[in-house]
């Protein structure tokens, strides 16, 4: 058995404090994660059980940089890779997931800005991926995953900008057939978003794109044609440039309504977020002034969520501008009121807010919060379900500082490190996240510490994990 060190840090600042609520909300305070350096440009993530172990893992879509996946250790800890992913370094706006090849485990689609192609992966089960077909294409913005047709498997909707979106029907193996003239309008506007939704309750999948210019939406005539009925169902008269939206009974009627992300890159534009009700089988109307209160942070994401867990819909948004998270508590009417302060504390330390995703990522029953920042840092807020967070500092441990040997080694790791580095601590994953050994920890100098393993380890990739009085450090393995 020869190890070899290979890797880097995962595991970052923590800021906790004492903090109460009044109501029975959660509270979450930040922790940043691997990957998080400032030099990632993180645009999407969403959150899935990727390599089948049981845990929220994260997928992240990156600016120009290599796209990767934060692995949970099951316990809310990650750690990065990319596991087949190509190195090109492309402009990822959105990302879609799904079996599309019936397989059983989840596939990914990276949808990329500038027309160089977007990237389309098969998952081995494992977390390990290769090129699975390939997409036309385009100067894309969005995706959207779905059964249009009602045929069993998932299709996929690409929105983007400045040509017409795409209509791509899977033929039952995870290959997909363009059929985007014989199903989809062909307008051409900018989408920066695309949902399915059975808007009009009929039990099949609607459409709505979330535009830069002009929002539309397109109803199923439930065989995955659609038609753009906008006009008819859309509140009209105000200049949006609109880049997320998400659906959700805010007043608990039994009809998705709707939330609009807007942001005002052009002067011209209303930088108002807005919530559109739905009043009948798919009709909007404009309820803004009487639900939200004003919201001009330039918004970038939104999600719906309880936060109070008494049966509404709650709402968390990111922006770019300044407050890059902000909660707002809904009444049950589908009224908000802000509530950031009493939410978050302290305010999250992140440059522009893009991404967003809501998970239990601890496996503690209580949801977490991930924010995807495209300068800065990327923000971990793990939920506390008594309303109270303890007091608690873990600073930022950089692998550089640290060196494993040597190189191989056999029964026996030894780690150098800084003198009056004291470690509490080791433990060795697999990359799914179960624990493979505990070593004893031994120290026999100043800046030696011998870690004895007392069982061999098997050949593959590792993580072991350090924990000291100064925080954590996670670091690769490899046994050959």
């Amino acid at each position: 058995m020869s190890i070899n060190y290979f890797s880097k840090t995962v595991a970052l600042t923590t800021f906790l404090l004492f903090i109460g609520l009044s109501s029975s909300a959660q509270i979450y305070s930040e922790q940043t994660l691997p990957g998080s350096s400032g030099g990632q440009n993180t645009i999407v993530v969403k959150s899935v059980d990727i390599d089948n172990d049981g845990d929220q893992d994260l997928i992240l879509g990156n600016e120009f940089q290599q796209n990767s996946v934060a692995f949970n250790l099951g316990n809310g800890d990650f750690v990065t890779g990319n596991n087949g992913f190509t190195t090109v370094l492309n402009d990822t706006e959105d990302i879609g997931l799904g079996d599309f090849d019936g397989d059983g485990d989840i596939d990914i689609i990276f949808i990329n800005q500038g027309g160089f192609g977007h990237e389309y992966y098969e998952n081995d089960g494992n977390g390990n991926f290769s090129v699975a077909g390939f997409l036309p294409a385009t100067n894309g913005g969005a995706i959207a995953v779905g059964d249009v047709n009602n045929d069993g498997f998932l299709d996929v909707i690409i929105g983007n900008l400045n040509q017409v979106n795409f209509c791509m029907i899977n033929n039952g193996d995870g290959s997909f057939t363009n059929e985007t003239t014989a199903r989809l309008p062909g307008t051409i506007k900018s989408t920066d978003y695309a949902l399915l939704e059975d808007i009009d309750g009929d039990g099949d999948l609607d459409l709505f794109f979330a535009n830069r210019d002009g929002n539309e939406i397109l109803i199923n005539n439930g065989t995955g044609v659609f038609e753009d009925q906008s006009a008819q169902r859309l509140p009209q008269g105000v200049n949006m440039d609109t880049r997320k939206a998400c659906f959700g009974d805010v007043n608990n009627d039994g009809k998705p309504d709707l939330f609009l992300a807007n942001v005002q890159f052009n002067s011209n534009e209303d930088p108002q977020n807005r919530l559109y009700i739905n009043e009948s089988n798919g009709f909007f109307t404009d309820l803004t002034a009487s639900l939200l209160p004003q919201m001009l942070n330039q918004t970038t994401n939104a999600a719906f969520h309880d936060i109070d867990e008494d049966g509404s819909l709650d709402l968390f948004i990111t922006n770019v501008l300044e407050n890059p998270l902000q909660a707002f508590l809904n009444d049950g009417t589908g009224k908000f009121t802000l509530r950031t302060d009493d939410i978050i504390s302290p305010p999250i330390m992140t440059g522009e807010a893009w991404g967003l995703a809501i998970a239990d990522f601890n496996n503690d029953d209580f949801s977490d919060i991930y924010v995807a920042s495209r300068t800065g840092f990327d923000a971990f807020l793990p939920g506390d379900p008594e309303g109270m967070v303890a007091v608690s500092t873990q600073n930022l441990l950089l692998s550089g500082d640290y060196l494993v040997f040597p190189n191989p080694v056999i029964d026996e790791v030894f780690l150098e490190h800084p003198t009056e580095f004291e470690i509490t601590e080791v433990q060795i994953y697999t990359l799914a996240g179960q624990v493979a050994a505990t070593p004893k920890v031994e120290l026999i100098g100043a800046e030696t510490s011998q870690l004895i393993l007392e069982n061999n380890l098997s050949t593959g990739l590792y993580l072991m994990q350090v924990k000291s009085r100064d925080g954590i450090l996670v670091l690769k393995l490899k046994v050959d």
